[in-house]
Formats: structure tokens, sequence, C-alpha cells
């Protein structure tokens, strides 16, 4: 009976250290987004967006960046990105689902649901934690599943969708730079794992496209506001 006690002790000390350490992942990772070296331009398109990729330390897969120049108020650009409840109606889909779960030490918890319109390939999900850094900065980083299984809350959550694939790496980060009074320089950087079957190119091309189009659509929602 001792040994067994022993046992479920270290099994409780194994998901608790493995929650640390996928928590700390994600926080590095955001510092490393948040390092301006060794990004590569990969991409000038048309609609003047520059798309930037780089290596993160430990993991398959590279983070992208964003950027382009505007000439509206960017505040309208960082209020779009917090307002969680209406993502469905910003980036124009019905089958999104996103809400705002809950508020402790200055971080907004929140839930997403992304539906995937592949056959044979399951739905993402996941929790992450939102907050407004600054008048410049808006950051964000994924909950690990095994604090998301110790939280009741946050159980319910994810127990709605049980056969999604749960993402555990992911962060990010809006930043807006003045550039004059009238122009600025409004980035969004990204590291996503989709996990579940995805092959790392499969995964690279949701993650390019999903960055792209969600960007697009915040920038569009943000101008939108500025001008009512």
């Amino acid at each position: 009976m001792q040994n067994k006690f022993h046992i479920l002790q270290l099994c409780y000390l194994s998901v608790f250290f493995i929650s640390i350490l996928k928590a700390d992942d994600n926080l590095k990772i955001l510092k490393q987004l948040k390092d301006n070296k060794d990004w590569i331009l990969i991409e000038d398109r048309s609609d003047s967006i520059r798309v930037y990729e780089k290596q993160i330390d430990r993991m398959d897969l590279k983070a992208l960046k964003v950027e382009k120049v505007v000439k509206f108020n960017p505040k309208s650009i960082l209020e779009t990105v917090m307002d969680i409840n209406n993502y469905s109606n910003i980036l124009s889909s019905d089958d999104l689902t996103s809400f705002i779960i809950g508020q402790k030490n200055n971080l907004i918890y929140a839930y997403n649901h992304i539906p995937i319109p592949l056959p044979f390939i399951e739905d993402r999900h996941y929790i992450f934690t939102i907050k407004k850094v600054s008048n410049k900065e808006v950051s964000w980083s994924l909950v690990d599943y095994a604090k998301v299984k110790a939280t009741s809350k946050l159980k319910a959550m994810i127990n709605k969708n049980p056969t999604a694939v749960y993402l555990d790496y992911g962060a990010g980060f809006w930043y807006v730079e003045p550039l004059t009074e009238s122009i600025s320089q409004v980035s969004y950087t990204l590291y996503m794992d989709s996990g579940g079957a995805l092959t790392n190119n499969l995964n690279d091309l949701f993650t390019s496209q999903s960055i792209i189009n969600l960007y697009k659509n915040v920038l569009k929602e943000g101008k939108k506001r500025v001008e009512k």
C-alpha cells in the first residue's frame, strides 16, 4: 500500500513538473519572438505585408512575423485584438468559437476552438492567456494541457470538444510602432504548433495562411473602428 502511495506521489509530481516546463517553454518562446535578431525576410507581398521567419530553440517549427505600415490610428488594432468575444465576427468565421473564461493576476484567460475543413483532420482548440502589456503591445501564450486538466473550470471548457486536438505550444504578440503622427508600423509575431498528425510542412502551411488572414482581418476591423 505504501509503495502504491509513493507511485501516486511520483505521478502527481511528474505531471506538476511537466506542466511547469511547458508553461516555461511558452514564456521562453515569447521571449525569443520579441528578440529582433535572426529574423529572415521570406516574402514581400503585393499587399505591402512583409513576412519573416525565425528558428526557435528546441522547436521543430519556425516562428512567423508579419508587418505592414498603416495610415490610421493603431490603437484600434490593439482594441480589436483584445475584443476576444467578437473574434468570430472580426474573422468572418461563424464556425470559430472564442470567449473569455475569466481573469487572474492581470491575465485574461480565453478559449478558442478552430474547425479544420479537411477530412480526417481533427479540429484544434486551446486555452490561452492574453494581456495588454502597454499602449504598443498585446502578448499571449498557450496554457498547457496538464494545467487545464488540474483546473476544473478550464477542464470543463475542453471537455465540450473532446475529439479536438489540444494545442500545448504557442505564443505571440502584436506590436505597434509609431513612425510619424499619422503613420505606424504594425506587426504580429507568432509561434504555433498545431499538433496532431500534421506534418511539419502542413503545419507551416496552415500557420502561414492563418497568420496572414488573421492579420489582414484585424487591420481591416481596426480601420473600420477608426472610421466610425
